[in-house]
Parts: C-alpha cells; sequence; structure tokens
C-alpha cells in the first residue's frame, strides 16, 4: 500500500503492472525510469517534491500551485512543463481546462493534478496495456499528443457548430442561433485563453539544448507546435466568424423591425381620415350631412373604401408602399 497519501499511482515505464510504494523507495536507483502521479489538496505532496525528490523550490511551488499559467522551465537537472488541459471526464465544460504539471528528469517522472485531467487517464491506460512511453522524454511527447488529439475534435466540433449557425441566418431562422451564440463566443474564447500560451512552451522546448529530449521526441513535439498552430488559426476564425454573424443578425433585426414600424405607420396613416370621420359622424348632433337619407350608412361606407383606396393609390404611386 501507499503510504503517502499525495500518491495517485506509481508504475515502471515498460511495465503494465501498477506499484506500490512508501517515500524511501519510490525511485530505487538502478531501475527503468518511474512515473509518479500526486494530488496537490494533500500537504504530503508539497513535502515530498521538497524533502524526497529533492526538487528546486520554484519547481515545488509551480508544481502545486492551484492554479497555474502554461509555461515551461528548463533546468540542468530536469524540464517541468505546466499546460492547461481538458477534463472531459468530470462533465466539465471543455473550454474549462485545468492545470496539467509535469517534472521529467533522467529517470524520474512526476505530474500532479488538483483535478483529473483526460490526458493522464489515457497515459496511464496505454501503460496498463503495454503501450505506453519508455523514456521520460517520450513520455513528455506522448502526453502532449493525447492532450492536442482530445483538444482537436472539440475545436472542430464548435467550428461546424459556427457554420450550421451560419447557414440558419442565411435561411433567416435566426431564433435558433441567438440562443447559442454567447455560449460559442465564450467557448472560443476560452480555448484561446488556455491554448494561446502553449506555443511558446512548445518552441521553448524545440529551442532547447537538453539531453532529455530525443530527435524522435523533438520532431514530435514539432509536429504538435503544427497542430497547435492550426488549432489556434481555427479558433480565430470562428471568433471573427462569430462576431460577423453577431453583426449580420443585429442587422436582419434593425431591417425586420424597421419594416415593422413602418407597416405600421402606413396602417395608422391610412386609418387615420377614417377614425376622424367615424368619430365626427359618430356626434349625436342635428345636421350631420345625409342624416335623414335611407343610404346614409352605405354612402359612409363606400366614401371610405374610396378614401382608404384612394389613399393606398397615392402611397404606391410616391413608392412608399
Amino acid at each position: 500500500m501507499n503510504e503517502n497519501p499525495g500518491f495517485l499511482h506509481l508504475c515502471e515505464l515498460g511495465n503494465p503492472q501498477e506499484l506500490d510504494g512508501s517515500d524511501a523507495d519510490v525511485f530505487p536507483a538502478g531501475q527503468p525510469p518511474r512515473w509518479l502521479h500526486m494530488c496537490i489538496r494533500h500537504k504530503a505532496t508539497a513535502t515530498f517534491l521538497m524533502d524526497v525528490a529533492a526538487l528546486d523550490d520554484l519547481v515545488v511551488d509551480a508544481m502545486t500551485a492551484e492554479d497555474t499559467r502554461s509555461r515551461v522551465r528548463i533546468l540542468d537537472g530536469g524540464i517541468m512543463v505546466l499546460l492547461k488541459a481538458m477534463h472531459l471526464t468530470d462533465k466539465a465544460a471543455p473550454e474549462d481546462m485545468v492545470s496539467l504539471r509535469i517534472w521529467i528528469d533522467d529517470n524520474r517522472i512526476i505530474t500532479t493534478r488538483e483535478l483529473d485531467v483526460d490526458p493522464i487517464h489515457e497515459m496511464r491506460d496505454r501503460i496498463r496495456k503495454g503501450a505506453g512511453p519508455r523514456t521520460p522524454g517520450a513520455f513528455l511527447a506522448d502526453i502532449m499528443d493525447l492532450h492536442f488529439d482530445i483538444v482537436e475534435p472539440t475545436v472542430e466540433a464548435l467550428e461546424d457548430q459556427v457554420g450550421l449557425a451560419e447557414q440558419h441566418v442565411t435561411s433567416s431562422e435566426m431564433d435558433r442561433v441567438c440562443n447559442g451564440l454567447t455560449g460559442m463566443q465564450q467557448r472560443a474564447a476560452g480555448f484561446l485563453r488556455h491554448l494561446r500560451p502553449q506555443r511558446i512552451v512548445l518552441e521553448d522546448l524545440l529551442k532547447s539544448e537538453t539531453g532529455l529530449l530525443s530527435p524522435r521526441d523533438r520532431d514530435r513535439i514539432g509536429e504538435n507546435l503544427d497542430q497547435l498552430l492550426r488549432l489556434l488559426e481555427t479558433l480565430q476564425d470562428v471568433r471573427e466568424r462569430l462576431v460577423i454573424l453577431n453583426e449580420q443578425i443585429n442587422r436582419l433585426r434593425d431591417i425586420q423591425l424597421n419594416r415593422t414600424s413602418y407597416i405600421f405607420t402606413v396602417a395608422a396613416t391610412i386609418f387615420l381620415p377614417l377614425g376622424f370621420l367615424t368619430g365626427m359622424f359618430g356626434v349625436n348632433l342635428k345636421g350631420i350631412p345625409i342624416e335623414g337619407h335611407p343610404a346614409g350608412f352605405a354612402i359612409l361606407a363606400v366614401f371610405c373604401v374610396v378614401l382608404v383606396l384612394g389613399l393606398v393609390g397615392f402611397f404606391r404611386w410616391r413608392k412608399w408602399l
């Protein structure tokens, strides 16, 4: 049994069996690299990283902070990488990414988390199936592969939603768009906020001269950078399309409002004389024209119809209607 409450799982690269261990024998000398995953909610985690793993105090602070920004720190003894990753297993919103903290050196991989992140779950499943990485550098490249492979379908789904919204607006089905427009804007902004800093992380890793990354690892990280750039371009395009879509919806609404106001104005103008006439002739006074005529009401009705037709014809002649 693991004696440290901060330990979540411990495994040896190339060995599908989960390991147990105490602080004293987590990373024995002369053994293949091991991966230790820890929870930052336990005070024992920071103590282990500082006293047993003997990591730099700045690295320990970053690995145990509740919230972090994506960045990389390359030291003589190892590499610390902080990323924002998705945690859909917790049924969270895709754009609400959480911190994924990684430390690698010659024979150790240490990851910490506050909440579960999807790439860690995928990596654990790979190792249990015997298909995991064999070196710390390959572990880092694999984690990045998993991370961006999980993000990419979600970004593509967002792009498809925007395309469908554009079709609805073109078909004047704006009611089907407006309810989800704000959500799409928030999702695109959330992805951009978390993914943009990761470009610098990947670029710094490629520029570094550390021996922990093999040429193969660097090539894979380069592919990850290319994938990230495509995602950022897609998200920026989505954001711009949403701005245009919002402006288009506002213009269409203005046109509809102006058209409705115009129709009401025309109707009021046509029926205003009728209201005046019916009000005037409805006054209970002697001397009203055609008061005693047996067809007086019919004459008045015909006059009103002729007046309406005359006003409609005048409006059409002036191209107001």
